[in-house]
């Protein structure tokens, strides 16, 4: 099977001509980008792709490997991926640490989040290589949350097999050889181990609201809401086949959400797209 919420992470190995972001982005809640492999080299399609995602209402988060030589060296990388990054306005913020390239790891990558910390990147996660985990020892406790990857047979879906380095992690990635629509090769699929996709790719601080006047057609049953949330009280409930009149759009909770205006300047809201299963527009 193959876990929702989906959550992708992206590199420049993914070509931004080969990807179809409109297909893609029916399938996906979140995505992670990769910004740097090291300070030195630049991820040559990071900006492309954040541009892609973000333009169609998917939250993104990013990543760079970490391959520094020292505390010092580990801070320059810190402040070079902070300095590409932070006008995108990530989510969160992960270390990707699959190299053993200083003696003690343990207080480099610290050093690392400290200064990114510093600089004012607000959660900070880690991407720890599950046979390396122990070799490591790095200090998990001080991140806003851990991400491991084990794959078990690697058929593209999950099949049960977890981590096995430690029973604490909040993403796990489960295979490199997901198959999605929009990308006729292979993609790094990742499930929510711990907690709920808001806790990684929450943009209350920058909330994503798109005026737009766009008449659909609902293709199922949808509950019409107080509020742009799956907590909201229930209106009503809206029943397939349909025509609604949206006129903003607001991204929250991995859905894009209908603002509906109603009566007495009051709105209603609805899940427009979630996978694509609940509307379609209307000409």
């Amino acid at each position: 099977m193959i876990p929702k919420p989906i959550i992708l992470d992206i590199s420049e190995w993914q070509v931004p001509t080969k990807i179809n972001y409109d297909q893609l982005c029916r399938e996906i809640a979140g995505v992670i980008v990769r910004v740097q492999y090291g300070s030195n080299y630049e991820d040559k399609h990071y900006k492309t792709h954040i541009a892609a995602f973000k333009k169609r209402n998917i939250p993104v988060a990013v990543y760079a490997w970490v391959r520094g030589t020292s505390v010092t060296d580990m801070e320059k990388e810190a402040s070079d991926f902070y300095r590409r990054a932070n006008t995108l306005e990530p989510t969160f913020w992960w270390l990707d640490v699959e190299e053993q390239s200083m003696r003690n790891m343990r207080q480099g990558v610290e050093a690392y989040r400290k200064k990114l910390k510093e600089l004012g990147a607000k959660k900070v996660g880690a991407y720890i290589a599950n046979h390396l985990y122990k070799q490591f020892n790095l200090n998990t406790s001080t991140f806003d949350a851990i991400w491991l990857p084990t794959y078990g047979i690697n058929n593209g879906q999950y099949n049960g097999s977890k981590p096995t380095a430690t029973s604490v992690y909040h993403l796990h990635q489960y295979t490199d050889r997901g198959k999605l629509s929009g990308y006729s090769d292979y993609l790094d699929l990742n499930r929510i181990a711990k907690g709920k996709l808001d806790d990684y790719f929450n943009q209350k601080d920058n909330p994503i609201i798109i005026e737009e006047t766009i008449r659909y057609e609902l293709i199922t049953d949808v509950y019409l809401r107080e509020g742009p949330s799956v907590h909201a009280k229930e209106i009503a409930l809206l029943k397939k086949g349909e025509h609604i009149l949206i006129h903003k759009n607001h991204f929250k909770e991995g859905y894009i959400w209908g603002e509906q205006r109603r009566e007495k300047k009051q709105s209603g809201y609805l899940a427009l797209v979630m996978l694509q299963e609940y509307v379609k527009k209307v000409k």
